[in-house]
């Protein structure tokens, strides 16, 4: 597989949205309004620079993307492109795989375990094992000189412009940073003001930590090139056991104002008596354009040559509309009407620590929701690549677990966000990901499992990589791929887009279920699943059990995790088929048939003797209780193939399993911890998932809003945590998924989890199943008033909160209809139609 030599264009428009209807309108404007810039609650701010890179504040644009510190004499501005990764594509599939799997699966059925594992081992791992990873840019460091003593010092993010703001006094004058990653414009840029003229004097540098050459090739220009190589690279190391990086180029361009000067020598740049300085960033590599230096420097050059013949004023605008008309589409409030937030004047690092000394901060939370919808809008845009375990922000050539595509559940947990925070435009990158591992899927399917459609393992890359890699305890589960397919699916459920169905979502639910179904082995007599289908050799991602005689162990066959996985794909591909003219699918017609069948021999759920849901075949004991992974509640969340109301022992058997996690020390990490409030979201315990909210702040929550993975002092930040937390609070106020009677049918819940704590409120703009738009409020625990938009006709089935009834829908010619379910109605709507909703 090439490199591909182009990529989308990125957008440079927006478009406006569509006007709402009158009562839509009128309803708005008695909610909370999106205030203007400076006047925005939606800010993190800060009376002191940070002084470490997790403390810092992430700005981006997809492609681009910078961490401000804000120190006022030595100011470092970390960089990142989305491509710079070390290694290349390369087959690593293991040749010895294809006739190791058969054995294995025998020796696990015989429950010769540990040979079993030791085989798949050798026979099953990639060659290498590792993984390319993906790396930091680099460093700009700005140099000032002494700043002793900063009066008025504000370290800011306005999350509703997406700018970083640093500004203190020193000697009198007042000086003024702003940095912003611009969409519209593809370029950093750092604008650098003082109060008085004249008085603006620093040295400019570039660095990072291995594989770099800096130069300056005019008065006003540096560069910063090299090979992203892997940090442990043996030159000693044959050939196929070597590795190459992506090539990167940046360019750094100074412009000062009539009273400033820009001068280079020997790789430095400084700017001297200036009032107001200007600097631009651009950065391109070899995964973009492979022809050459040339290339990239071409390119490079034409993103700065358009930006610097624009003035700041217009740059910033075209900005913060291009940001704005995504960051504004929604959001949410626990205010009350003319309420202010008490804590308003509170720098943000303090209300955290409010909350881990005990406390509590409900208006805080808003702020982490947006900023949450504000990662994913700065990490991933149409012609982007995916966001990966941080977004875009690493400083490291070497960073934790690579930083790269997760799929067993972090990449999963990065898009949960996006359809719900009204941002589907953004899961385009997800979709050019799974795309990009359909040639190595296939080659995959082929030589381990001899199998038709298409596999990936427990990771991926930007190049699409498919096989096993690290270790036993994710590596052998070969149903990532499966998994991000259902990512096509709810696309579509949350969109109704009929051609995005058709071009894109069925043909890779498509390659999925053919995988499956070739994967998929009848269980032996004597298996705790004779007469089922069951995959394998796989695991429970990451997760041991113990075998009687006390050995811990991870390979198995039919880990749960799996056998719902296969379910939702096949289920998923036969209602995609559904949607088109059957006549147009004819050749698939075998396919349907096969998966129909199986379906019916896949095994049903099974509850251990404590009554956890299993998440093996047999009721192990697991060898850590409590364990980051919570994949065998995939059923519950994100999928609904259990719930309260249609499969409620299955439910409390989910209850079970998270009760005895959290009582063993569980949700470790900030994503473990916010799967778990998605799922207490499920289950309707609004109390129990805000108290795991407060405990994302008290674990896993660092004073800039960074989630952590882990529990240690310094763990490494990620973005999962960061984008599943807020979807964790949409799932406590509005919820749309399979209802009572019919899992083939959705229905909206409206408040299905609101907690105590949360007594009054709004939210706007969330999204549910069926392309719906809808606002809402509530006071004293109890919906009043909802508005609901449609952007395609579909017949909704919607739900009251508990105790609640639906008094009244206007406009008065609507005729909803009783549901089979008592506390459920059916709303026919329209595209472009507004209804309002009232509630007893």
């Amino acid at each position: 597989m090439t490199t591909r030599t182009t990529r989308r264009r990125f957008l440079t428009t927006s478009t406006a949205a569509a006007a709402a209807l009158s009562k839509r309108a009128a309803f708005a404007a008695s909610l909370p309004s999106t205030p203007q810039d400076n006047d925005t609650p939606y800010k993190l701010f800060f009376n002191q620079p940070a002084t470490q890179w997790s403390d810092s504040l992430p700005v981006g644009n997809g492609r681009l993307g910078a961490c401000v510190f804000g120190n006022p004499s030595r100011e470092r501005i970390q960089l990142n492109e989305d491509s710079i990764w070390d290694g290349e594509h390369r087959d690593r599939n293991n040749p010895k795989a294809v006739e190791a799997v058969p054995k294995i699966r025998e020796l696990l059925f015989a429950g010769k375990v540990a040979e079993a594992e030791a085989l798949a081992l050798s026979d099953m791992m990639s060659i290498p094992r590792r993984m390319p990873c993906y790396q930091t840019l680099g460093d700009l460091h700005l140099d000032f000189g002494p700043i002793d003593t900063p009066e008025n010092y504000r370290l800011e993010l306005n999350l509703d412009t997406a700018i970083a703001t640093t500004t203190f006094t020193h000697n009198g004058t007042r000086y003024t940073r702003e940095v912003f990653s611009s969409f519209p414009d593809q370029v950093i840029v750092i604008r650098l003001t003082s109060s008085t003229p004249g008085k603006l004097n620093l040295i400019a540098t570039l660095d990072r930590p291995a594989h770099f050459a800096t130069a300056a090739i005019a008065s006003n220009r540096l560069t910063l090139s090299g090979e992203a190589l892997p940090v442990n690279d043996n030159p000693g190391l044959p050939i196929k056991e070597r590795q190459v990086g992506i090539r990167y180029y940046a360019e750094l361009l100074a412009l000062t104002d009539l009273t400033g000067a820009v001068t280079t020598k020997d790789a430095t740049l400084t700017i001297s008596n200036a009032t107001t300085a200007t600097l631009f960033i651009d950065c391109t590599t070899s995964y973009r354009y492979p022809t050459g230096e040339q290339a990239m420097q071409s390119a490079v050059a034409k993103n700065l040559t358009a930006a610097r013949v624009r003035t700041y004023a217009d740059l910033r605008s075209r900005h913060i509309a291009d940001h704005q008309r995504l960051f504004r589409r929604a959001e949410i409030s626990f205010l009350a009407p003319g309420e202010k937030d008490p804590n308003s004047a509170t720098p943000t690092d303090k209300r955290v620590q409010c909350i881990k000394n005990g406390g509590e901060d409900i208006h805080l939370l808003p702020i982490y929701f947006q900023y949450g919808r504000y990662m994913l809008i700065s990490s991933s845009r149409p012609g982007t690549l995916a966001s990966n375990l941080q977004g875009i922000w690493n400083e490291s050539v070497d960073p934790p677990w690579g930083s790269k595509y997760t799929i067993n559940i972090n990449t999963e947990m990065n898009y949960w966000l996006a359809n719900r925070a009204n941002l589907a435009d953004l899961n385009d990158p997800l979709f050019d990901l799974i795309e990009n591992t359909r040639p190595s899927g296939t080659i995959t399917a082929q030589r381990y499992y001899k199998a038709r459609g298409t596999v990936i393992h427990h990771n991926t890359d930007i190049w699409g990589d498919t096989s096993p890699i690290d270790a036993l305890g994710g590596g052998i589960w070969p149903m990532g791929g499966a998994w991000l397919s259902l990512h096509l699916w709810d696309h579509f459920d949350y969109t109704h887009d009929i051609a995005f169905l058709r071009d894109r979502a069925y043909p890779r639910l498509r390659d999925n279920a053919l995988f499956l179904l070739d994967y998929l082995i009848p269980a032996p007599a004597g298996s705790p699943y004779a007469g089922h289908l069951i995959t394998g050799p796989s695991c429970s991602p990451e997760n041991k059990y113990k075998l009687p005689d006390g050995s811990p162990h991870n390979l198995c066959m039919g880990p749960t995790i799996d056998i719902e996985i296969t379910r939702a794909v096949l289920t998923c591909l036969l209602q995609a088929a559904e949607v088109f003219d059957p006549s147009v699918l004819t050749s698939d017609t075998d396919l349907h048939t096969r998966a129909r069948t199986a379906l019916t021999k896949l095994p049903p759920f099974k509850i251990g003797k404590a009554g956890n849901l299993q998440e093996w075949p047999e009721d192990y004991v697991e060898n850590e209780p409590g364990h980051r992974h919570i994949s065998h509640l995939f059923a519950l969340f994100p999928d609904d193939q259990i719930t309260p109301r249609r499969t409620p022992e299955f439910a409390q058997a989910c209850r079970t399993t998270l009760d005895r996690r959290l009582a063993a020390n569980g949700g470790s990490t900030g994503w473990s911890r916010s799967w778990i409030i998605n799922c207490m979201a499920r289950l309707e315990d609004g109390d129990a998932a805000y108290q795991n909210v407060l405990q994302l702040f008290r674990q896993s929550t660092r004073s800039n809003l960074f989630d952590v993975c882990g529990l240690q002092k310094n763990a490494p930040f990620q973005v999962d945590g960061n984008l599943g937390g807020p979807t964790g609070l949409i799932e406590m106020l509005l919820q749309s998924h399979a209802n009572s009677t019919n899992p083939n049918l959705n229905v909206v819940r409206f408040l299905p989890a609101l907690p105590a704590a949360w007594p009054t409120g709004t939210f706007r703009g969330l999204c549910a199943r069926g392309a719906l738009e809808i606002d809402l409020a509530w006071h004293d625990g109890k919906a009043t008033k909802a508005v609901l938009k449609a952007t395609s006709t579909h017949t909704h089935r919607l739900a009251a909160p508990k105790g609640q009834t639906i008094t009244s829908i206007t406009p008065p010619g609507s005729k909803p209809v009783p549901a089979d379910a008592a506390d459920e109605i059916s709303l026919p709507i329209k595209t472009g139609e507004a209804f309002i909703i009232n509630f007893a």
